[in-house]
């Protein structure tokens, strides 16, 4: 699982939106203001609108806004968007496959990490991010050994469901 640095550069576009969501914002600018190179920016700024985080308006007076508030906008959301599915190890994929998964000792381990990846990232918005608010609340269940089992199943029990 790598962070990215389009992700963080999108992380970052995102915050000036959300510091006034009504404003819109050239893609021009942002690539600017993050130092990206235009090109770079207009890619970033098209998977935001594929994932309906932003939208853009196109002429003269045109630019991107935010097209949620910042509170309705999760951390993973916007890695998904830019990245794809977050994903810890081959084997954890959606469509993950390897010959050893059934028998692996260590697929559940990467399962449990990708579990709470996604629920510490899917816990912080875009808006506690700009607001500086950093009180993200990860499942308790993280921290109870006995509960591992729920979260980390082995992925070749989904199948044979």
């Amino acid at each position: 699982m790598d962070i990215s640095r389009k992700t963080d550069y999108a992380l970052r576009m995102l915050a000036m939106l959300a510091e006034d969501p009504e404003c819109l914002l050239s893609v021009r600018t942002a690539a600017e203001e993050v130092n990206v190179p235009y090109s770079f920016a207009r890619s970033i700024q098209h998977g935001l609108v594929q994932a309906g985080i932003v939208e853009s308006l196109r002429g003269v007076h045109g630019g991107m806004r935010l097209k949620v508030s910042p509170d309705d906008v999760t951390i993973r959301q916007v890695v998904e968007a830019v990245q794809g599915p977050m994903v810890m190890n081959d084997c954890t994929a959606p469509d993950g496959d390897c010959a050893r998964m059934g028998a692996c000792c260590y697929h559940p381990l990467w399962a449990g990490a990708q579990a709470l990846m996604r629920d510490y990232l899917d816990s912080v918005s875009l808006g506690d991010i700009v607001a500086h608010r950093q009180f993200p609340a990860v499942d308790p269940k993280f921290a109870d050994r006995e509960a591992f089992p729920e979260y980390a199943t082995c992925a070749c029990a989904y199948r044979e469901e």
